[in-house]
């Protein structure tokens, strides 16, 4: 009689600890699906995220947006794949702006194992703006302020039009990490110089 008894409490405790899952998971997928959508609702400034209002696109002239930037240490002129990897070695949080082929600026930050790579652009008014043209976004005078202010507050991030999560930029890579990446990328190139 003592074995069925252990056996039915082992099954108890299975089933309340199934169930128990299945309502935090429950609860996660309302607060994605209902409570984000209504917060956005409410709130003056959508980030970095998807906005579905057609804006017309205009050109900009987006030169002279790094300028200044030369002697911050989070400003590097790198490519997405060294800015990628520079980042992961940081952890969440950690950030470079780099040049871009495809925007005059890219913000690389690694947030829960994997890079994000957002574009930093000079709007009509020469402010400057994070991802792509949306309404109602924030705008900087400079993109260091831009860093400092998500030094502070966090950002919202976005992959495939869902919200990802939100980090504030914490660190740049430190100068070790910076000098084995330029290490690296010296050692490949004389590797692979034709004689």
């Amino acid at each position: 009689m003592c074995f069925y008894l252990r056996v039915t409490r082992a099954l108890v405790l299975n089933l309340a600890r199934r169930l128990w899952t299945d309502v935090a998971d429950w609860v996660v997928m309302v607060k994605r699906r209902c409570l984000y959508r209504v917060r956005r609702c409410f709130s003056r400034y959508d980030d970095v995220g998807p906005d579905n209002t057609p804006l017309e696109e205009t050109f900009c002239d987006q030169s002279n947006i790094d300028d200044g930037l030369d002697d911050k240490k989070w400003y590097l002129d790198v490519d997405r794949r060294t800015a990628e990897e520079m980042v992961s070695t940081g952890g969440d949080g950690c950030f470079i702006v780099r040049k871009s082929t495809k925007h005059p600026l890219t913000l690389t930050l690694f947030y829960r194992n994997r890079p994000y790579n957002i574009p930093i652009r000079k709007r009509e008014d020469k402010k400057i703006a994070l991802g792509s043209k949306k309404q109602n976004e924030r705008v900087f005078e400079t993109v260091t302020d831009l860093i400092n202010h998500y030094g502070k507050e966090e950002l919202i991030l976005f992959s495939g039009g869902e919200k990802t999560g939100t980090t504030a930029l914490i660190s740049s890579p430190s100068d070790a990490q910076i000098e084995k990446m330029c290490k690296q990328t010296l050692h490949h190139v004389m590797v692979h110089v034709p004689n």
